[in-house]
This record gives C-alpha cells, structure tokens and sequence, in this order.
C-alpha cells in the first residue's frame, strides 16, 4: 500500500495563522457566547415562574386533600354515632345476655361488611370490659386487635384517634360513648379501620396527579404513611399550610406544603420532587443546548467554506507537491480556474498521472508474482506432508500385518524360555541372573512395541464397564515396577464419580503415560504426579505429569502422530495409540509442556450417568 502523506503536508499550515482555522472559530465562538447568555437568563426566569407555579399547585392540593379528609372525618363520626344509637346495641350494654348478644352482633356485623376498611367493631362496657367483638370482612387481619387491653372509662365524646401500625397494618379508632338516656353513658363503641387501600391510593394520585405524592402523619410526625405503607417521612420546620422546600428522606430536595386535619388529629403532606417541577426548564435548557449545537456546527460549517474558497487552491497545490515528493504518486489538484493556477493544475495532474500508471504496473506484476510463488509453496509443503503422512500410514500397515503376530509367538516362547529358566536356575551366578533379567527386560519392551503396532492398526471396539478411576490407576502403577529415585505423588480428588470405560484400553492407556512419564525424566531423580479430578460436562479428568526436560512447541504439535518421537528408543506409536483408545471410549487426550520444566498429559473419561 502506498501510504498518505496528506497528514504531513496539513502540518505545514499554522492554526494560528490560516484562515481556514480562525475565521470559523471565531463565527462559533460569537454565536456560542451569544446563546449561552440567552439560555442562561431565560433558564433563570423559567424556573423561578415554575417554583412559584409548584407551590400553588401543592397549597391548592394540599387544602383540597384537607377539606376531603375533614369530610371524611366528619362522616366517620356520623357513622359510628349511628351506631351507638342502634337500640340494640344500647340493650347489649344495659343487659348483657345471649337474646341481646345475639340481636347487637347481627346489626354490628351489617355494619362492619359494609366497608373493606372496616377491621372490626369492639362494643365495652362503662368499665371498659368487652361486651361484645365483631370482625370486619378480613377477620384473619383483625384478630390480633382483639387483645387490647381494658379502657378505665368512655369517652366523653366522639374521637377519632391518631394511625398507629401494628401487626403490620396501618389502622386508627373511632370510639363514641353509648348514651341510652341524657346523661347515662353505658358503654362505648371502638370502630377499628385500615388507613386505605392501594385503590384509594390510586383514586387519590389521579385526583393531585401522578407526580405528586400525599403522606399522611401524627400530630408529633414520628409516624408517617402514604396509604398503603409505613414510610420514613421528612423533617419539616414550616407553618401549615404555608409551602416549603426541604430535603427528602433519601436525599433529594422536595416542595410541598403540609396542613393539619383537626376533625381527625392527622395533618396530611401534599408534595412533589424539586426535580419534576424543574424538568421543564431543564428541557428548555437542553433544548437550547441542541439548537446551540445545531446553530454554532451550521454557522462554523459555513464559515469553514468561506475560508476554504479563499485559501483551498494554493492549499491544494502545496499539499499535492509535498506528498507526491515523499512517495504518494495518487495526489491530485481539483481546479477549475480559467488563470494561471489552473494551467499549473492541469500539468501536474497530467504528470502525476503518467507516473502513478507506470508505478501501478509494476506492482500489479509483483504482486501477481508473489501470490504465484507462495501458492506453489504452499501447494509443495500440502504435498509432501501428504506424502510422508501416507508413507508413514503404508509402513505401519505393513509392520502390524505382517510383523505384530509373527513376533509376538517367539516373544512369547522366549519369555516361558526366561521363566523355566529363573525357576531350574535357582542356584545360578548372580550375573547369569541378572543377564536373564535383561532378556526379560527387554522382551517386554519388544512385546509392547509389537502391541503398539497391532493396538494402532486395528483399535478393538471397547469392552465398556463401570469402574472406579482410582482402581485403574492403582491397578497399572503396581505394573510399572521400580521407579529409579522417582517421586511417586498420587492426588485423587474425594467423591469422584465412577467411569464408563474399557479396562485394558484405558489401562494401556495409563501405563504408557506413565511410561512416557518416566523416560522423558531418564533415569534422574524427579516428581511423577498422578491426579484425577472431577472434570467438566460430565468427564472425570486424569493428569500424568513428569519433571522431565519436557518439549518445545513444535514437538507439540506433532507428539500424537504416529512414529514421532524424540527418544533413542521405541518407534513413537504409544502416544498415537493412546489417543486411538481414548477416543474410541468417548474421551480426549490432551498435553501442555515445557522445556526444561516437565509435561503434563490429561485424559478426560466420560463418567458413568446412571452414577
């Protein structure tokens, strides 16, 4: 790629200097003070018009809310007055026997199903014992009530008392005496009522709005609820009805105006966010801000033209002079003047041209060259892997079909040779045995080459069975006999569960990682660690790893394929068969290494699902 050296031709022109740079900086800049001053006098204006506008807003609902609650109130007490005038709830308090229990509980209870605010309806005695109880709609919410203990005398008047919350409801009593004659009070009557309910709630937030809320409080305003729930309540230092601000509980600044309810002995708060009285204004303001945005890119823009009319064609020239100097053949000038300047234009980019078409050429020819050349590598390097990959296939075929059976008869008659030999030779030189020892040796070594070809050649299909993973590895660890001043670490994780494999496929499969293990630490003293640890999407995970010299990366890549190998002895089939057996029993086989710190193989076995 030819690079663009128009960035280093730009550098040349001073901001300081050019008008193309000062002329639409300075046009921004007047229009973005001139709208700055304007936004920030008209935000000033709007939002002491919205203040003032929130605070009538929250005083007009405050006292409206108000005269509601005292209607309210006022009909409360005409409620529960009726009800102490009932004749029949007179008679309980003047006879209290089972006719007129019956009789004051049947009109009690017509009045207590009447409203789902009702709890219950408690009639008492002058002595303030319980004469009779009727539950609301809801008896399992007014049960607890009952339990309240005995009142010393009757009201002298009709109360409604303040909102208290227990048994996690809100509630409040109205209570009234009973007055069967003018100045003979027999008992008195206690209406227990929930505060609201979520519906009076929601008819309340559409009548003062949405973005307003209502908080209802004890005189000493230690309580605080907004009709459905206890809720923490603000601190306020204002007079009634007089609308202040003031910080919220969680923080944020507030207007509302709070008036007492005397017919009830509540005060009802009627406010809103500081923030919803604002958001006009502060749309107004962001708004402005866009249009500031708008108008200071719109004016810049056409600023930027203007300069670039008069400074564009000696800007233009300059730049395409510099940058096909350094090397940049495709710079062009863009002129249509009829006077000098065009002339010039005109011949450059003719000249310009003539050597960007011959440059063009050439590369096209290298390059078409060069992807040639590296196709034929890449075609030669595919082939003869193939071919050493087949090579390799051919003579594996040929040494396990017509090598593996033919040694491993004489292999066998000479390891019975070796062991009639050891049991009549008891009496035997130490070296004649420990020569024989070394036959054994090395028929072992000559039986596992032999098995590796016929185990790579044709992989048996697996025998499977549940066993434990522990058991396999102990099994083959007892067949690696002495390990020469080897460290034997054995970690197996507790609560594994059993594994659904091929006893002598995964057998072979630990022996020859432990083999391997082994020979790459040769001879010196080192750490083999065997682990087996619970693996991932249903597998059981077992590492062999050695402190050997370990391998580089490149060996890495090739340590599965068949007769690789970087020992002086064995023709490197048994890690190509251990990946065989591994696959044929539904697992993977893996390796990290390093050199000069050891290799780590990890064989991941799918454990048994029924277990």
């Amino acid at each position: 790629m030819i690079p663009d050296y128009k960035g280093a031709a730009l550098r040349r022109f001073s901001a300081r200097h050019s008008l193309s740079r000062k002329l639409p900086l300075l046009i921004s800049g007047l229009l973005a003070a001139a709208i700055v001053l304007l936004s920030g006098f008209a935000y000033r204006q709007l939002t002491r018009a919205l203040v003032v506008a929130g605070e009538v807003r929250m005083q007009s609902a405050a006292h409206l809310l108000g005269n509601l609650f005292e209607d309210s109130g006022r009909r409360l007490r005409s409620e529960i007055e009726k009800v102490a005038a009932d004749p029949a709830v007179q008679k309980l308090t003047l006879a209290n026997d089972a006719r007129t229990r019956v009789a004051a509980e049947s009109s009690l209870t017509r009045v207590a199903r009447t409203s789902q605010q009702t709890l219950a309806i408690e009639v008492r005695d002058r002595h303030g014992r319980e004469l009779l109880w009727v539950d609301g709609p809801t008896p399992k919410v007014s049960a607890p009530f009952r339990n309240h203990p005995n009142i010393s005398a009757p009201p002298a008047r009709t109360t409604i008392g303040e909102f208290a919350s227990e048994h996690g409801v809100l509630f409040y009593q109205t209570r009234t005496p009973i007055v069967p004659h003018p100045g003979d009070t027999t008992g008195f009557v206690t209406t227990y009522r929930q505060i609201s309910s979520a519906s009076g709630a929601q008819l309340i937030s559409k009548l003062i709005g949405s973005d307003v809320s209502l908080l209802l409080s004890t005189p000493d305003g230690k309580l605080w609820t907004d009709l459905e729930k206890v809720v923490p309540g603000p601190s306020l230092r204002g007079e009634p009805g007089v609308p202040q601000t003031y910080r919220g509980s969680k923080g944020e600044m507030r207007i509302g105006t709070v008036v007492p309810i005397r017919s009830m002995s509540w005060m009802v708060l009627v406010d809103m966010p500081m923030a919803t009285v604002l958001a006009p204004a502060n749309r107004f303001l962001r708004d402005m801000a866009l249009a500031a945005l708008a108008i200071v890119l719109i004016g810049g823009l056409i600023a930027f033209m203007i300069s670039r009319q008069i400074t564009r064609p000696l800007e233009d020239i300059t730049m395409a002079a510099e940058g096909i100097s350094a090397g940049n053949y495709s710079m062009r000038v863009d002129s249509t003047r009829r006077d000098e300047l065009g002339v010039l234009a005109q011949s450059f980019n003719t000249m310009a041209k003539q050597v960007e078409d011959s440059r063009q050429v050439l590369e096209v020819r290298v390059q078409e060259r060069t992807k040639a050349l590296e196709g034929a590598l890449r075609e030669l390097h595919d082939a003869q892997e193939s071919l050493i990959r087949r090579e390799k296939l051919a003579m594996l075929g040929q040494l396990a079909g017509g090598v593996g059976h033919e040694l491993r008869n004489p292999l066998g008659v000479m390891t019975n040779a070796i062991y009639y030999l050891l049991m009549v030779l008891k009496d035997a030189p130490e070296n004649v045995r420990e020569y024989l020892g070394i036959l054994k040796t090395q028929i072992a070594l000559s039986e596992k080459i032999v098995g590796d070809l016929l185990d790579f050649a044709r992989v048996k299909t697996p025998q499977l069975e549940t066993l434990p993973v522990e058991k396999i590895i102990r099994e083959q660890l007892e067949r690696v006999g002495a390990l020469n001043g080897v460290k034997l670490v054995e970690s197996i994780a507790p609560g594994l569960p059993p594994v659904r494999v091929d006893r002598v496929q995964i057998g072979q499969v630990v022996l020859n990682l432990v083999t391997n293990a082994l020979q790459a630490m040769d001879g010196k003293p080192g750490t083999l660690e065997v682990r087996a640890v619970r693996g991932s999407n249903g597998y059981v995970r077992l590492e062999v790893s050695d402190t050997g010299v370990g391998m580089s990366s490149e060996h890495m890549k090739k340590m599965f394929e068949p007769l690789f190998t970087t020992k002086a002895r064995g023709i490197g089939l048994g890690l190509a068969v251990s990946r065989s057996l591994v696959q044929a029993n539904g697992g993977e086989i893996s390796a990290r290494s390093e050199p000069g710190k050891g290799s780590t193989l990890s064989v991941d076995l799918p454990a048994d699902k029924a277990a």
